[in-house]
Parts: structure tokens; sequence; C-alpha cells
């Protein structure tokens, strides 16, 4: 073994301390940006601009029209921990400004050569340069200039990445506090080129609209809103039209910051769930206002992250919310396309009833301004259409043909290994064989929920909050209408001691669906239901014999509306005129 020599422990100058802590809140260019654009917004900026050269690591220049500061601010606001946010510890529950750590300019003077001018008033204004506060000139507001970033601290200068990419994510901070303050506008220039310029905006759909990037069609994006006793909320989401290969656009703000929020990154996807053709992801960014008390953010010295109190109640109405919304856009599509009667969409049937629900909400309503459709800004509730009962689909080859009913189209096979094709009155259909399954099977499901089955070991199931426990009391009554028999022992403690005889899952499964925080305790059942169905159903690439996929084109032309569990179409149809125009044939 070798000899090691062990240093006594010494105390760290304050220069070292400093750039030590410095480096906690700001990493790069775009952390600066950051930082100070949230001073901007809690001064009452109207208008911001942000000018960078060599990706902000030679200079940044952030100038805004706020409030400015006094003489006695600026003489105190680069040491550590000084800050006009809060003034004890209370002042954290009750927070309303971005900034309140006091760390950002005192980080920023650590690492930099950093200039600061500014006014109250618009009269008097002060700089602050090389330590020292001198007369100046200034209309209004406050710029703050940084050059040299890391120049005195070269262990962090040499993991920044070249000009272009430190460009990029500058930009990107400022994109991303653009959408969350619409009414502010924002200018972005880059080595004397202005790169960016965002007018203010009167909703958060045409900000998102004027700052994405690529650009989409304005007529692809929706706004949809939802309130709440504790919290109110908009998600910008766009249609299935807009499709992204991952999660990278879809966005959580909180009370006006960006955080790295899974939970509801996750409520997003459920909501959105079975709308994006293979493996898609939406577009959306979502905008929370919560009572500041029941959010911390004072977790993270970038303020990067947040703890809630009881996320529960926050992720069932916005996954909620994002379902009923793709649940009334499919419909809609549908009746545009000619597919569902005029009078499907008064009393829509064939949908589990995943509903935000409105009579615990104060306002849950969707709205697209630009498009040429809208969409009900009434409550729609779906309740599922019962067919009768049928033969077991495990044992489909010992079905009887009809051919009758099968004259009625005609069956030419499986395309992709996906979909079904198929002729029809004049009709070419590709039915997707995965979503047509299913629903049979839900239907089926909803028609035998009186079956039950005992286990013989039942299942065991913990809750971990006292929100997960009133969950189970609230929904015993109707898991046990549906076939699910849950028995509460007390202190967090059920048993699943029966299920639906036709239901199909695992102990883990049935775990999670239960407690799934993005599931509305009242589409519990039909939750359940969905999912089992899923996993029953034929999937992607499995090969069918002709029966059985007679069989499921069958019954799939018999349901009320073509739509899966989740409120999927079943299938794409062209006529004549259609398939001839894709060739260019007259």
């Amino acid at each position: 073994m070798e000899n090691k020599q062990f240093l006594p422990i010494r105390e760290l100058s304050s220069e070292v301390a400093r750039k030590i802590a410095a480096g906690e809140v700001i990493d790069r260019p775009a952390a600066v940006i950051r930082e100070l654009i949230d001073n901007s917004i809690d001064a009452g900026a109207s208008k911001i601009i942000i000018e960078i050269s060599g990706g902000g690591i030679n200079s940044i220049r952030i100038s805004d029209n706020g409030s400015g500061m006094t003489k006695e601010d600026l003489e105190i606001c680069t040491h550590t921990h000084t800050t006009s946010k809060i003034q004890n510890e209370d002042d954290l529950l009750s927070l309303s400004t971005l900034g309140f750590r006091g760390e950002a300019l005192s980080s920023v003077h650590a690492v930099s050569r950093l200039e600061i001018t500014t006014t109250r008033n618009g009269i008097d204004a002060w700089k602050l340069q090389q330590g020292k506060i001198i007369n100046a000139n200034l209309a209004a507001g406050t710029s703050i200039l940084v050059e040299g970033l890391f120049e005195n601290f070269p262990a962090r200068k040499q993991f920044l990445k070249a000009s272009s990419t430190e460009t990029k994510l500058c930009k990107q901070i400022v994109i991303e506090k653009a959408l969350a303050w619409p009414k502010i506008e924002f200018r972005f220039i880059t080595d004397g080129k202005t790169r960016l310029i965002l007018p203010p905006s009167q909703t958060f759909r045409d900000r998102m609209i004027a700052a994405l990037e690529p650009k989409e069609p304005e007529n692809f994006f929706y706004e949809i809103a939802g309130t709440e006793s504790d919290f109110s909320f908009s998600v910008v989401i766009g249609s299935p039209d807009v499709v992204r290969s991952d999660r990278r656009q879809e966005m959580i703000f909180i009370n006006g910051r960006r955080i790295q929020e899974y939970g509801l990154v996750q409520a997003i996807e459920y909501g959105s769930e079975g709308h994006f053709p293979n493996g898609g992801h939406p577009c959306a960014s979502l905008f929370v206002t919560i009572e500041p008390a029941l959010v911390d953010f004072n977790i993270h010295p970038a303020k990067k992250e947040a703890r809630f109190r009881d996320p529960g109640p926050l992720h069932h109405a916005v996954s909620s919310t994002i379902r009923n919304f793709f649940m009334r856009y499919t419909i809609q599509s549908l009746h545009r396309e000619g597919f569902l009667a005029e009078e499907s969409e008064k009393q829509p049937s064939g949908f589990p009833e995943f509903i935000f629900d409105s009579r615990q909400s104060k306002s849950n309503h969707f709205y697209n301004e630009q498009a040429k459709h809208t969409l009900p800004e009434t409550t729609l509730h779906f309740q599922p259409h019962v067919l009768q009962p049928h033969k077991q689909w495990q044992s489909p080859i010992q079905e009887q043909e009809s051919t009758q009913e099968h004259a009625e189209f005609h069956y030419f096979g499986q395309v992709l290994g996906t979909f079904l094709a198929v002729e029809k009155r004049g009709y070419f259909y590709l039915i997707d064989q995965h979503a047509a399954h299913e629903r049979i099977l839900y239907n089926e499901l909803m028609s035998k929920s009186n079956e039950r089955q005992e286990l013989l070991i039942p299942y065991r199931i913990e809750t971990s909050n006292k929100t997960e426990n009133r969950r189970l009391v609230d929904t015993t009554e109707a898991l046990k209408k549906a076939g699910f028999i849950l028995e509460n022992e007390g202190d967090g403690i059920w048993h699943i001691t029966a299920v639906p005889e036709r239901w199909k899952g695992t102990r883990k499964d049935l775990c999670e669906e239960l407690l799934d925080p993005t599931v509305e305790a009242q589409s519990l059942v039909s939750h359940l239901y969905a999912t089992s169905a899923c996993r029953a159903a034929c999937k992607d690439g499995d090969i069918l014999d002709s029966t059985t996929a007679k069989s499921i084109i069958e019954r799939a032309f018999a349901l009320p509306e073509p739509v899966c569990p989740h409120g999927r179409p079943l299938w794409i149809i062209m006529d004549r005129t259609e398939l001839f125009s894709r060739i260019r044939r007259t």
C-alpha cells in the first residue's frame, strides 16, 4: 500500500471560497443571462435587451427599463447575500419574485469584470466600475456589463464550449424566460447582430408561436387552461401534427420559473398518450401559478428544481385536462372529415370518462384563435358504450365466419405488420389492428364488469401519504362495482382480494395504476379497463390469420365511433378520388 501524505485542515481564503460558491450559481454565460434577466423581471421591466459577444465569454450586457437602484443599493448589491426580495426565513413561504437568495450579482462579480449603471428615477444615475461608484447618464432602469467571464477562474473556463455553442445556450435561456413572461419585450443581439425580437404578447400561445424553433403553422397550437383553489395553469400544446422525437420541448414553468420536474412532464405525456405516432412526443409548455407556500424553490442554487407540498392534485388536473382536450380534438377531426354523424358530438359515446372535473375547477377551457375550427368550451362527459359479449379472442379460429356480414367489406391483408387493409362501399380503410382490438376488449370488460375472480394470495398495497390513502378510500365502492375488491387494513395498508375475471395485469401493474397521480379518481375504473385491454390486444407486428383479422374488422365497423379507449382514431380512410389525386391521375 502506497504511503499517502495527509495535509492538515486549513480555512480557505475568502477569494477561493467566493469562486467556489459562485460556481454553484454561474457555470457558463447562459447562467449569467438567466440570473440577470430574473433581476430585470423582478424590477418590473417591460423591455429587456440582451447583448453578447464571443458566446457571452467575452461580454454580456443586459439592459432594462425597470425600477433601477439607488446609490445606496448599488454600493452593496455585489456583496454576498444582499437582496431586496426577502428579510427573514418566513418570507420564503410567500415568495413573489424570481430572485431571493442574494447570490446572483455577487457570484457574477466573483468570476468576471462587472460594471453596473442604474437610476431609480431617471434624474440621478450611478455607475459601479472597478469597485468605485461614479456619476453616470441613464434614462431609465439598469444596464449591467459582464466582461472576461472566468478569466480569473481557469478551472471553470476550460470547460466552456465553443462560442457558437455557448451562443445557442444563451439564446435558449432568453427564449425560456420570454415564454414565461409574454407581456415583456425581449431582444437578443449577438456580435452586433439582432438574432431575436419578441414583442409583447397577450397570451402564452402567441409568445410560444413567435419564439418556437423550428417554426410551425399557428393553427396547430392550442392554449388549455384550468383553475383550482390553490393553483391555476395554462398549457400551450401542439396538435398531433406537431411531433417531436424527444421531450426537450416539453417545458415546465412554475410561478414564472423554468424548472426540471419529471412528474409534470409525465403528466403531459400521460395526457397525450396514444395521439402521437411512432413513439413521438408533443411540443408543449406548462405554465403554473401556485400558492408560494405550497412550493419550495430553495433546494437548488440556480432554482432549477422545486419541491411541492402535494403534487398529486396538480398532476391530476394537468393530465386530465390534456387528455380531455385530445379526446375532443379527435372527435372534431372525425366530424370534419365526415367519419362521424353530426349528432354524435352532442351525445358522444364509446369513450371512458377521462375528464378534468369542472365541478371542482373554476375554469377548464380550450382555445385556438387562429384555427379555422374551435373546440367547444362545455365539458363533455363520455360514457362507455357497451356491446353484447363476444366469444373469447384467445380462440378466434373457432369462430364461424358470417359470409353475409363479411360480404360487406373486402379484406386484402396486413400492411406493415400493423394495419388491416380493407375496402368497404367504395372506400379504402387502413385499420390499426391494435387500437381496434383494444377498443373491442375494453367494451367486453365493461359489459362483464360484475364478473370477478378471487385471488388466492391478495395483492398488498402500501400508500406513502395521506393523498394516496384518501384516493383509495374514495374509490373503494366504484372499484368494487367494477370487480376490484379492496380491504383497508389501516396505517396505509390495503389488500386487493379480487379482480375482474377478464382483467389482465400483474400486482405491480395494478398497484401503480391505482395510485397513479395523473389519473383522476373519477376516471380510475375506465383507466384500469383501458390499460388491461391494451395489454391483451394484439400488438404491432403480430401476424393475424384471416379469420381473426376479419372478426376484428367486423366488430370495429360495428362500433358507434371509430376511436380507441384513449380517443385515437381506429383507421384512416380514402375514397377513389383521393387515391387518384395521390398518384396524380384524373
